[in-house]
């Protein structure tokens, strides 16, 4: 992967959903490493538009096309197995790399001394065997991230991902995707609801208006408009 190849792009997409429009002609071009915020208020379609970029909804107009790379999504929702435990819910995320039948009693060990170091980075260690149902919200929340990471994903979509974290892990979770993914010449789109945190990390803003469709704004934290 180059830093000049466009990964994701959005072209004039808009959505409508209960005969309402959420957002309208929005445009996105994904093609320089970096840390885009998704923000705007509830209602404003932010979970919507990660859907619809990560390829799970189709917008109600416009295109959207993806490069030939790997893309994760951290889901609000988390969507874990709860009777599975913490170390095959983190495996599922490189389930795109092995076969049905590869894994069917075990994976490999390379994958699962991997997913144990992200388990053990992220609060984890020694919860390896626990269910995730027996898990906090925030532990689950950290569950959650690890799994996508282990997908190694060029693009991270993530919705809220730090919403149910206190701010020190918060800070932590952020500043850790935005190395592993960012720097790594990855893309980062990431909706967020801290103030600070928008400020702190953030390379781009992508702003939703949800009383006006075509409102929305990108512009870089240095305050510059870039559509």
């Amino acid at each position: 992967m180059t830093a000049t190849t466009t990964q994701l792009e959005a072209s004039g997409i808009g959505l409508q959903m209960d005969n309402r429009w959420l957002w309208r002609e929005l445009d996105l071009c994904v093609s320089e490493p970096c840390f885009i915020a998704v923000t705007g208020s509830s209602g404003a379609g932010k979970t919507s538009l990660l859907r619809c970029l990560s390829g799970q909804l189709s917008p109600s107009e416009g295109t959207i096309t993806r490069g030939p790379v790997t893309t994760a999504m951290i889901h609000q929702d988390l969507q874990l197995a709860n009777g599975a435990s913490c170390l095959m819910n983190a495996l599922g995320g490189c389930l795109g790399r092995h076969s049905f039948l590869s894994t069917l009693l075990s994976f490999p060990s390379e994958e699962r001394s991997a997913a144990k170091t992200l388990l053990g980075q992220f609060g984890l260690s020694g919860k390896e065997s626990q269910w995730a149902s027996t898990l906090s919200r925030g532990e689950r929340q950290r569950l959650a991230i690890c799994r996508a990471l282990l997908a190694r994903p060029s693009i991270l979509l993530a919705d809220e991902p730090v919403a149910s974290l206190d701010s020190q892990w918060g800070e932590r979770v952020l500043k850790f995707l935005k190395e592993t993914i960012v720097q790594a010449g990855g893309f980062l789109i990431c909706s967020l609801h801290d103030e600070s945190q928008v400020n702190r990390f953030a390379d781009q803003r992508l702003h939703l208006d949800s009383n006006l469709p075509n409102g929305w704004s990108l512009q870089s934290m240095g305050g510059e408009v870039q559509i």
